[in-house]
């Protein structure tokens, strides 16, 4: 009994509100540091798509870029051409820029609407889709 009272006899000792406090910070820490941990491992997402802006060229029969993100490879860019009765798939070679055509003169007959989708491949997302009347 002797070792029990001289415990509650001392007078020193952390106050309740004080020790929830560290506690409550300590748990705040803890799953900070975990959740770092977690999402570092799990990793970031695989990208964006990059926005493009294409404006269709009716009287010459074809498919004018406007706009596009800097570094965008055509080769990460899957063309579609879909016309009345088929759908073709065409590539280009280098960096997508403004002022870029793509010719769809061959994939329709007199007033026929040919329709040209690009998607991106690294992220499997459409990028746009236009319809120009050949």
């Amino acid at each position: 009994m002797k070792a029990n009272r001289k415990f509650v006899n001392e007078k020193e000792a952390v106050s309740a509100v004080i020790g929830v406090i560290l506690m409550v910070a300590i748990t705040v820490a803890i799953a900070a540091t975990v959740y770092v941990y977690v999402s570092g491992m799990l990793g970031g997402t695989t990208g964006h798509t990059p926005a493009i802006s294409c404006l269709p060229d009716n009287t010459n029969d074809k498919l004018v870029v406007q706009s596009c993100e800097a570094g965008v490879s055509w080769s990460d860019v899957n063309i579609s051409i879909t016309n009345s009765t088929s759908t073709y798939y065409t590539t280009k070679t280098g960096t997508v820029t403004a002022g870029d055509e793509i010719d769809l003169s061959s994939y329709g007959s007199n007033g026929e609407s040919v329709t040209v989708t690009f998607r991106y491949t690294p992220t499997n997302t459409l990028m746009g889709t236009w319809t120009v009347v050949v």
